[in-house]
């Protein structure tokens, strides 16, 4: 394959750094953040009562996709919890919406 056919994109130039903090300052404004939600709050969870049926979730995310590709989607979340959790963020952000914030957004794909 020679460069010429390679897509215009992968010639791209990296972008300029988006944060303006030294590497010590992050890192200083991440530990006084854990003061806000701790680590162990992670483990302390436990679904509540209200919550929807996570298979349910996962069967309304599917509407909508080419039927024939649903077993390849659901075998690849079985290989690993984290190819399941790649796969399952309609799960995953209902959980997370209800877990303890640390004031830093995410985004989830």
């Amino acid at each position: 394959m020679s460069d010429e056919s390679l897509p215009q994109l992968t010639k791209a130039p990296i972008p300029v750094q988006t944060h303006t903090l030294k590497l010590e300052e992050r890192l200083a404004k991440g530990k006084a953040l854990r003061e806000v939600a701790p680590r162990k709050a992670q483990k302390e969870w436990k679904p509540p009562a209200d919550r929807a049926d996570p298979v349910g979730l996962l069967i309304k995310s599917s509407k909508g996709r080419m039927e024939a590709l649903l077993p390849i989607r659901y075998g690849r979340m079985m290989v690993s919890p984290f190819t399941f959790y790649r796969g399952a963020a309609a799960i995953m952000a209902p959980d997370l919406s209800r877990v303890r914030a640390r004031g830093r957004r995410t985004r989830l794909p």
